[in-house]
């Protein structure tokens, strides 16, 4: 039997609220996170906001929202505190419909004219907040997010009152240090370049707010290996549907400067809150889960291993990851240690989710960059306190490089998930190897500035790199092998 896609029939009488909230992002983490938080906030709390997506960019998921009525299903999974499985299937209410910035760019535009909008919200990853000094506001779009923020700033100040016009609430979501100040930051940047007018930056201060935000869910996003059986279950065809686990934690800061939050977020919901200090939430969160994510990732893609819960039932896997938290991550993180270990035990129960099948090849997009936010300042601090490159990191820093370059069976049906211009420079960096050998390949790999910010390349690194290549691509790469190294 052909099952039809699920649409706002299956929402079963769920009023579709008015469209309030600008969402830049369409991705997995935003529809699980975000979105199902604003739905159940909706329903819990008796507010009305509905979300408009808009895709930043060319590409991403190639199914449309606009294809359901911009309804799709959240199915949470894991084990409850009774030790029973659970799975929670939601339809979301929310979303109304999505448009594409670079095709709709008026359109995008279209929704500063209107002052029902009230609130921006974003994941464009750890890659989309930078600066682009060559955007100009009259591009259609603007290429960077920041820009595309600043223009839709200017079009909310012209037509909608000017110094009168009501101003956002930007909620980021991006996992990166400071990400509503770096947002807010890099808009003033452009405004001083694109030379707007100083009512406008009056305007900007005193209507508009950015908070940095902590965000964390595990979403492994469409369950492909049971989405027959699901489906069959539900009754319905969706293509956009998406697995989270049960956890769920959302820290909004909120400094004293800053007006209360237009999105009443916190009200009845447990796993979200409001502080006037996120940083150690957020030190805690990237170092130790996106830490341990990204340092496994490209050990688990080398040996061919699909998925987290796999890497966690491999104990030499399981033994090295307890390794490089304990030694080298935690050790230079700033809570206090027992904090710190009894949130490092949820995170590997977590990864062990029985429920939850998280690959390792969706968790590679944009590897170095992640590599770059989450584990680098945590190895830096290491190598400053002991003078030596951290063991496990060193290791999971030269698998990222063999997994970019292909020096991996299987690399042919594994390519690396990035932007054009980083997979083009690996490319000639792992091309090195043929005539400067993997010395040099190293060296033009660590002393990179565009790939981490400064040169990495100290002798000391350099060295410990190069025998961490070599320890991995001697043969065969298998998590096995990790009880060896």
């Amino acid at each position: 039997m052909t099952l039809e896609r699920i649409n706002a029939s299956n929402l079963g009488g769920r009023p579709r609220p008015t469209e309030r909230i600008i969402q830049f992002g369409e991705g997995n983490f935003l529809r699980a996170f975000m979105d199902w938080k604003i739905d159940r906030m909706n329903e819990e709390a008796g507010t009305d906001y509905g979300i408009v997506v808009v895709r930043p960019i060319d590409g991403g998921i190639p199914v449309s929202l606009n294809d359901s009525d911009g309804v799709y299903t959240v199915l949470s999974r894991g084990v409850g505190s009774d030790g029973a499985p659970v799975s929670d299937a939601r339809a979301i209410a929310a979303v109304s419909r999505e448009i594409s910035a670079v095709q709709q760019w008026d359109e995008v535009l279209k929704l500063a004219r209107n002052p029902d909008f009230v609130a921006v919200i974003s994941n464009t990853t750890e890659a989309g907040i930078a600066y682009d000094a060559a955007c100009r506001p009259e591009d259609t779009p603007p290429a960077s997010f920041p820009a595309k923020v600043t223009r839709l700033l200017m079009e909310r100040y012209e037509t909608c009152g000017g110094a009168d016009a009501p101003g956002f609430h930007f909620l980021p979501c991006e996992l990166i240090d400071k990400n509503g100040d770096t947002l807010e930051k890099y808009v003033y940047q452009h405004a001083a370049d694109w030379g707007l007018p100083e009512v406008f930056i009056a305007w900007l201060k005193a209507e508009n707010a950015f908070y940095n935000t902590l965000v964390d869910r595990i979403v492994p996003g469409f369950p492909r290996d049971e989405v027959e059986t699901l489906e069959a279950e539900l009754g319905y065809h969706d293509p956009l549907m998406v697995t989270g686990e049960l956890f769920h934690f959302l820290v909004i800061e909120k400094r004293d400067d800053q007006p209360e939050l237009v999105l009443p977020m916190a009200e009845k919901d447990e796993g979200t809150i409001i502080v006037p200090d996120a940083s150690g939430y957020k030190e805690r969160k990237v170092a130790i889960l996106n830490g341990a994510h990204t340092g496994l990732c490209p050990l688990a893609l080398l040996s061919g291993t699909v998925s987290v819960k796999q890497a966690m039932d491999n104990p030499a896997a399981n033994a090295f990851l307890k390794t490089m938290l304990e030694q080298e991550i935690m050790p230079h993180l700033s809570l206090p240690p027992e904090e710190l270990k009894a949130f490092c035990e949820e995170v590997l129960r977590r990864f062990a989710n029985p429920f939850i099948l998280h690959r390792w090849y969706d968790i590679s997009l944009n590897g170095l960059a992640k590599f770059h936010t989450r584990n680098l300042p945590r190895f830096k601090a290491h190598m400053a306190a002991t003078g030596e490159p951290p063991r496990c990191m060193t290791l999971s820093l030269a698998a990222w490089l063999a997994f970019y370059t292909g020096a991996f069976e299987g690399h042919a049906d594994l390519p690396p998930r990035d932007a054009e211009n980083v997979v083009a420079r690996m490319a000639e960096i792992g091309a090195l190897k043929s005539s400067d050998g993997v010395d040099g390949m190293v060296r033009a790999f660590l002393a990179d500035t565009t790939l981490w910010g400064e040169s990495l390349a100290s002798d000391g690194l350099v060295a410990a790199t190069v025998e961490a290549f070599a320890f991995l691509t001697r043969e065969p790469f298998t998590l096995d092998r990790l009880a060896d190294y």
